[in-house]
């Protein structure tokens, strides 16, 4: 079976025209096979794609550009693209008996995009991406691991007299080290000494508006009963959604519908498991904050489907609560839309 798996993954190896994406997942596929000559065809065609930038190196869908319009904004990849740029670093990596000394060399310029893309909590964009960078880079750490005693000293400071060191030695090298800093916006400059590597990162979180310019989903949000004529509205009511794809492609990646329960709002679970039987519907995952329905995939046909839910705390002014489709691949290609329980004044 494998043999003939192979056999396959050759066959397509070979015609020309190949996604990049593609590409990456074949390269990574024939170094674990150990198909040394293919694995150096591949890569060695996936370098002429690469994106070099700043040091870094990665690789991009053709025709997508990031778009960047916001202050101290730090533009984030899709998920695709840290995903396939991750499967050429472990292609780069898994040969025997091991790495050149020229393919580590590239190798530490594709661990610099990857890990200039992870979040303050270590992640990526979605699941799928994370667990794959994170395996990319698990390997990197691996194969450039240099067993030493060396230490390094990190001093952040800013332009008053705000001071901070921060000690790397092999005891502590995995632990994660942080600290607030007393003003934002404001001038830091950082200083390291000795010996070792060490990754420093800085976080600002903001809120903004989302943007809904030419977005590629439909999406409407109702409640049932729509208006206050049921004694027990108040309390319990349904929320219906209507959600499609008008995007470029004929169909959307998967899709997901991350929908926000209104304060002092829970999800009815036996209502949400029931969605799984529809067949668009992968998967649903629900918090008492939150219900996340997994589409496979969205078409110009509509659809529809709702939920339960039901009053756990009773809570005065209840504001609106957000609805948002987006894609799993593109999380920048989203609709947003918002809803209120049936009795509450100034519903939307």
């Amino acid at each position: 079976m494998v043999r003939n798996a192979l056999f396959c993954l050759e066959t397509a190896a070979d015609e020309k025209g190949s996604h990049v994406y593609t590409k990456a997942l074949l390269a990574y596929a024939f170094a674990l096979a150990r198909k040394e000559e293919k694995r150096k065809a591949l890569l060695g065609s996936l370098k002429e794609e690469a994106v070099k930038k700043d040091g870094s190196v990665h690789w991009q869908r053709p025709g997508k550009e990031p778009e960047v319009d916001l202050p101290y904004y730090h533009y984030r990849a899709p998920s695709a693209e840290v995903e396939m740029t991750a499967y050429v670093l472990l292609a780069q990596l898994t040969t025997q008996p091991a790495p050149s000394q020229d393919e580590l060399s590239f190798a530490s310029l594709i661990g610099k995009w990857i890990s200039s893309q992870q979040n303050p909590s270590g992640g990526f964009s979605s699941t799928q991406d994370t667990v794959v960078a994170l395996q990319a880079l698990s390997l990197y750490g691996a194969v450039t691991y240099a067993k030493s005693g060396a230490s390094s000293k990190v001093t952040l400071r800013s332009g008053g007299d705000f001071q901070q060191d921060f000690q790397v030695d092999p005891t502590n090298r995995l632990l994660l080290q942080r600290v607030p800093l007393p003003t934002v916006p404001g001038e830091y400059s950082t200083e390291v000494s000795g010996e070792g590597c060490v990754y420093l990162q800085t976080s600002l979180r903001y809120n903004v508006q989302p943007s809904q310019e030419n977005a590629p989903f439909m999406l409407q949000v109702h409640t049932i009963p729509e208006l206050c004529d049921d004694l027990k509205a108040h309390k319990i009511f349904d929320i219906a959604i209507n959600v499609s794809y008008t995007g470029e492609r004929n169909v959307s990646n998967m899709v997901i519908v991350d929908v926000k329960m209104l304060s002092g709002f829970i999800p009815v679970k036996s209502s949400v498991r029931k969605l799984e039987g529809n067949q668009l519907i992968e998967r649903t995952e629900l918090s008492t904050s939150h219900v996340l329905v997994y589409l496979e995939k969205l078409s110009n046909t509509t659809l529809n489907f709702s939920f339960t839910v039901e009053q756990d705390i009773p809570v005065q002014g209840l504001k609106p609560a957000q609805v948002k489709v987006y894609d799993y691949y593109e999380t920048d290609e989203f609709a947003v839309e918002e809803y209120n329980a049936p009795c509450t004044t100034g519903r939307v």
